[in-house]
């Protein structure tokens, strides 16, 4: 009776192709953080090589117009331009050894997916490498290092020692933060809603506001304050300022400012049989990385 349940040709079973599935298309949402932060554009198609769309330099003014009097209307056109970047591909892959199905297969189990689950953070962590600084090799820019967006440095702290929250007031992270969304919020039309940070100061902002009151932390008097409607941990800002020092970034999460482009969402390719008997299983994903259409919506802060 075992003998029926292995195949002869050291294939995969339908079970096991099934269980890799699960956890290659059921990734984590901490492990996929630009997804939870923007949208995704998904409306072109796998095979393009590049994504093109238009890019404000700048908010357009418009007047007062009186019909007869005049034929001078403003054009936006000057503000806008042109943005082409490329598409690049995310590809792993990992090996199950003949003697890993002949075992799965004899205790009526499907494969050990450790691997697979291996294979879907490294795509993940790519993902969002790339999503928030982009490809230093490919000359690939991120949501964090866009041409156009607002930068900042954060203030010294009150004895003029150190610009890292780790030294600073819980007052002085707030002022921070609040000049970081003030550069975003007083732009026309664009309203902060996310705010992003390393996963240290992610902790901080558990920090009291002050000694009177140590149930009300940083985090809950933003909340209350409702500053945010997403704060979000993200271990790329790790590094990602201005002198390789830890930033945070706030930004306008609608569509009109910025999306991931992903034209193939993590894909399993068929199972390729080696020589060894061994099968090899690819996940491959296509990605145009930060689609920032108004960069003057997201503001980083350096120095934190």
């Amino acid at each position: 009776m075992r003998g029926m349940h292995v195949r002869q040709d050291g294939m995969l079973l339908n079970q096991d192709l099934e269980s890799i599935d699960k956890v290659a298309y059921e990734a984590k949402e901490e492990e996929l953080t630009a997804r939870t932060v923007v949208g995704l554009k998904t409306d072109d198609h796998e095979g393009a090589e590049t994504i093109s769309y238009d890019k404000m330099t700048r908010r357009g003014a418009a007047k007062i117009f009186a019909y007869g009097a005049s034929d001078d209307i403003p054009l936006v056109d000057a503000d806008v331009e042109r943005h082409t970047q490329k598409v690049y591909g995310v590809v792993v892959g990992f090996t199950i050894g003949i003697q890993e199905k002949r075992a799965a297969q004899m205790a009526n189990r499907t494969i050990d997916i450790t691997k697979a689950i291996a294979a879907r953070r490294a795509v993940a962590e790519k993902e969002n490498r790339f999503f928030y600084v982009g490809s230093e090799a490919h000359q690939a820019e991120g949501l964090l290092n866009f041409t156009g967006i607002q930068t900042m440095p954060v203030a010294l702290n009150a004895g003029e020692t150190s610009t890292k929250w780790k030294d600073k007031t819980s007052e002085e992270i707030i002022e921070d933060i609040r000049l970081a969304r003030k550069k975003v919020n007083a732009l026309p039309g664009l309203t902060v809603d996310t705010l992003l940070l390393p996963p240290n100061q992610y902790e901080d902002l558990d920090k009291p506001v002050n000694a009177e009151n140590y149930n009300m932390t940083i985090r809950k008097w933003l909340q209350e304050q409702k500053w945010f409607t997403n704060i979000i941990r993200v271990a790329d800002l790790e590094g990602a300022g201005d002198s390789s020092t830890d930033c945070l970034a706030v930004f306008d999460s609608s569509k009109d400012v910025v999306e991931m482009a992903l034209p193939l969402d993590i894909t399993r390719h068929p199972e390729v049989m080696l020589a060894n008997m061994s099968s090899q299983i690819n996940l491959e994903e296509r990605t145009g990385g930060a689609i920032v259409r108004f960069p003057m919506g997201i503001c980083r802060a350096d120095g934190i």
